[in-house]
């Protein structure tokens, strides 16, 4: 038996839903290229 903390494990479940989510994961990757292209914009806060 492995035991883990409640806040890890609910962190393991939202990765796992992110990753079953195709729009969430095709926007994951394009703003991996857009941050590998360069494409970024300055957030003026």
């Amino acid at each position: 038996m492995i035991k883990i903390s409640r806040k890890e494990y609910e962190g393991m479940k939202e990765t796992i839903e992110i990753l079953q989510d195709p729009e969430m994961m095709s926007q994951i990757l394009e703003s991996e290229k857009n941050v590998k292209e360069g494409n970024l914009k300055e957030l003026e806060i």
